[in-house]
């Protein structure tokens, strides 16, 4: 595989200054009024605009998608049609989860139907947890693309590792998440306090 040299360094750069300056919004950042399906959407596909689309689509989920949610039980449904605060804490721990597990561990980490309070301080801990892993996480990408990032012509040989470093760091991290789902209860009050996070 040929990869173009000055794209994927640019890449990795953006991704990096991306991964520096994003955050996910605070629980005081989520809109407090209730809100219709289309607009649960377009503030999702806003808040989420890094996630990769299903076949092409403009938005991070569909109504099917959300539907689906309520329906397995992993969202609480809608009152009158209309989504809260809580639905959107929900969808977006939902969608950045789902990006590695299926949505039968994500159910078992999740209080679904849980009190607004207990949403409240699942979704603060998801928030500190993802700030603190972005940053570690970045720290380590540079240093596994330095062969990339400061070479004039990195070879396709630097590339190609880094791809490998990439998808097996992925594969083992999504079995350690399942295997550790796998041995019992998640406390309600998982991740409350944003860990110290030295190595991945």
């Amino acid at each position: 595989m040929t990869h173009d040299k000055a794209l994927v360094t640019e890449k990795l750069r953006k991704w990096e200054g991306f991964l520096q300056e994003y955050e996910l919004p605070a629980w005081d950042m989520l809109p407090g009024i209730e809100l219709y399906m289309d607009q649960v959407i377009a503030l999702l596909t806003q808040y989420l605009n890094f996630l990769p689309r299903e076949d092409g689509a403009d938005n991070v989920t569909t109504p099917a998608m959300i539907n689906n949610y309520v329906k397995m039980k992993v969202l609480p449904p809608p009152v009158k049609k209309r989504y809260s605060r809580v639905h959107l804490a929900y969808l977006i721990m939902v969608c950045m989860l789902k990006q590695t597990l299926g949505i039968a561990p994500v159910q078992r980490i999740l209080p679904c139907s849980a009190p607004e309070a207990q949403v409240h301080a699942v979704y603060d801990a998801f928030v500190r947890t993802h700030k603190a892993v972005a940053a570690t996480f970045t720290a380590q990408v540079r240093a596994a693309a330095a062969p990339v990032l400061l070479s004039d012509e990195p070879d396709d040989s630097a590339v190609g590792e880094l791809i490998l470093q990439a998808a097996i760091a992925a594969s083992l991290f999504k079995l350690l998440a399942e295997k550790l789902i796998a041995l019992g209860e998640i406390p309600p009050e998982i991740g409350v306090e944003a860990p110290e996070v030295n190595k991945l």
